[in-house]
């Protein structure tokens, strides 16, 4: 047997060996005691070596096999895990989805139940991918006409500055730009309206309409009214109904992408009323201006300059 054979059995004699070899000098016995292998065999440095050689692979199997073990269980833990987190809706993690139709755009938008969105110029939501197993949330900047798929177990809500909108599946359109009346208008359906500030609120059906008085802070319901009037932007069209001048400029800015400055004081007598339609924003001023009394320009700066004339008496 080769010296460093017998060196290894000598400190195993003396109780010097460590750990690793006291395993592979425990393993060398169990092979005699299973082969057969005599005292006598050890004077064969060749039988010797071989056995030895053996001892060191069935370790080395182990080895493998016991980190092979291991990795495997890592595995599958960390594939159970994967499949908890992804599959468990308490664990999902849930990203959220902005749309945005800049100024001169309208866009239409899929919502992860199969409801419909039609948003106006200068409006944007903000969506989940997946909705929650209680409510179908989502926020609204500006308007929104939508067309929401029926499901009495989970109730449709848009959170807007001013108002909380809530249905189980319906027709509508959420109204909350800055600087105009905050409205909500049933096209079908039924839809419940929630004041954000005082929690009134109010329900209202097909034809109805609500809106917000921010100097009394109350919701105004009004009766028998055209809800198609209030949704003719969604076909191009525009619709105003006593608006003032102020309100107009802005929602034709948004539609036109344009600038547009109001280079008169601004009178009270200045409200306007109808339907306007046409892709050229002259076309719909020229109309304005053919009914009211006002005149407009455009300057340098690609501006157009409104002109009003003083109330008559």
């Amino acid at each position: 047997m080769g010296n460093q054979h017998k060196l290894l059995f000598k400190n195993y004699s003396e109780g010097k060996s460590s750990e690793k070899e006291k395993k592979v000098v425990n393993t060398y016995f169990s092979k005699m005691q299973d082969h057969g292998i005599s005292v006598d065999d050890l004077k064969s440095e060749i039988i010797g070596e071989r056995i030895m050689f053996q001892i060191q692979n069935r370790l080395e199997r182990r080895k493998k096999k016991y980190l092979y073990s291991i990795m495997a269980s890592v595995a599958a833990i960390v594939l159970f895990a994967s499949f908890f987190f992804n599959f468990n809706p308490i664990f999902k993690k849930n990203n959220y989805v902005t749309v945005v139709a800049k100024f001169g755009e309208q866009k239409k938008v899929i919502l992860p139940d199969a409801s419909t969105v039609y948003l106006n110029s200068g409006s944007s939501i903000l969506y989940p991918e997946h909705f929650g197993e209680e409510s179908r949330n989502i926020s609204l900047k500006g308007e929104a006409y939508f067309q929401v798929t029926h499901n009495k177990k989970l109730p449709f809500i848009i959170s807007s500055k001013h108002f909380k909108t809530q249905v189980l599946g319906t027709q509508f359109i959420v109204s909350n730009y800055e600087k105009e009346i905050p409205s909500v208008t049933v096209v079908s359906g039924k839809v419940k309206v929630t004041d954000q500030g005082s929690s009134n609120s109010a329900i209202i059906t097909k034809n109805q309409r609500i809106t917000y008085n921010a100097h009394l802070g109350t919701l105004i319901k009004l009766d028998s009214i055209d809800a198609s009037n209030y949704l003719a932007w969604k076909d191009g069209k525009l619709f105003f109904d006593h608006a003032n001048i102020e309100q107009v400029l802005l929602t034709l800015q948004r539609k036109y992408n344009v600038v547009l400055k109001l280079n008169t004081p601004l009178y009270d007598c200045h409200t306007i009323s109808g339907n306007f339609s046409g892709n050229n924003i002259e076309k719909i001023l020229n109309s304005i201006r053919f009914i009211n009394d006002m005149d407009y320009s455009a300057n340098k700066n690609d501006t157009i300059l409104i002109k009003l004339k003083p109330c008559k008496n």
